[in-house]
């Protein structure tokens, strides 16, 4: 396995950003430090260069292992389960499509997969609605990662279980895979084990973080448990940061490779 921690290219609102505004200043300082790639979010999509992006992180010997940048949809009411504005949101996403293959990453299709809020024939529009940006990101050779999130962000897709139903649903698009957020996890899952046994062969990602959201060693989450089950679960990916920062973010961030790290090793290394 290996890691990667949470990188903005602008200024975030969203907490669990170590990093944010200078990718110029943060890329060589996070490959200095030793992780092997960056999840990245671009809070403002049309004002990133994304061949200016992969050039830095190639430079950098990094990887991006994912990518948040469709909140230009979402503030536009755009949403995978609402169908009479499917069209307008497949043709708006070939733009992050676009920076997914240069980037050689995937989206998140996290908050995008819309609310129920008790709207009629919510799951199967949101089923439907995936399994089209499914076949356009594949169309553009990306993969798609979809996010089980807490109820306390949202009201659907809670669990692991959900998630894989989702896919199901939405005709098993092989290019789909999950990623698994311990912070939610631990609200929403009976056994977190559990839940990875039962994505075994389709974890895409993995949020690697404590109880707390603060970086790996500053928690009481069982984390060796969890890198135990991910071995067994075939899992070779990687484990993401994406924790909210504390006083000192690059201290926090050398704290928290080491002991992630630590696991690793412990664990039979990467």
């Amino acid at each position: 396995m290996k890691i990667s921690i949470s990188v903005a290219a602008t200024p975030s609102p969203m907490p669990q950003i170590m990093f944010s505004g200078g990718l110029e200043h943060d890329l060589p300082m996070l490959a200095e430090m030793g992780f092997d790639g960056v999840d990245l979010f671009f809070p403002d999509p049309r004002a990133v260069d994304a061949v200016k992006v992969r050039r830095l992180l190639d430079e950098n010997g990094l990887k991006a292992a994912m990518l948040a940048s469709q909140g230009d949809l979402m503030a536009d009411g755009l949403y995978l389960n609402v169908p009479e504005r499917l069209p307008e949101l497949l043709e708006r996403s070939l733009y992050h499509l676009e920076q997914c293959a240069v980037l050689n990453t995937m989206p998140n299709v996290g908050f995008l997969r819309g609310r129920h809020d008790a709207r009629p024939d919510s799951f199967r529009h949101m089923a439907d609605g995936l399994a089209r940006y499914c076949e356009l990101a594949a169309g553009m050779g990306v993969n798609v990662l979809l996010e089980p999130i807490c109820r306390y962000e949202i009201d659907s897709v809670l669990t692991t279980a959900q998630a894989l139903e989702l896919w199901k649903a939405a005709g098993e698009p092989a290019n789909l895979t999950l990623l698994l957020d311990l912070f939610h996890m631990n609200m929403e899952e009976a056994s977190l084990c559990g839940a990875v046994s039962a994505a075994a062969g389709r974890i895409g990602h993995v949020h690697f973080v404590e109880n707390t959201r603060a970086v790996p060693g500053l928690g009481c989450q069982a984390l060796g448990d969890v890198v135990d089950c991910l071995t067994r679960a075939g899992y070779e990916g990687f484990l993401g940061l994406e924790a909210v920062p504390g006083p000192d973010p690059e201290q926090e961030a050398r704290a928290g490779l080491a002991y992630t790290r630590a696991l690793l090793y412990g664990h039979g290394g990467r």
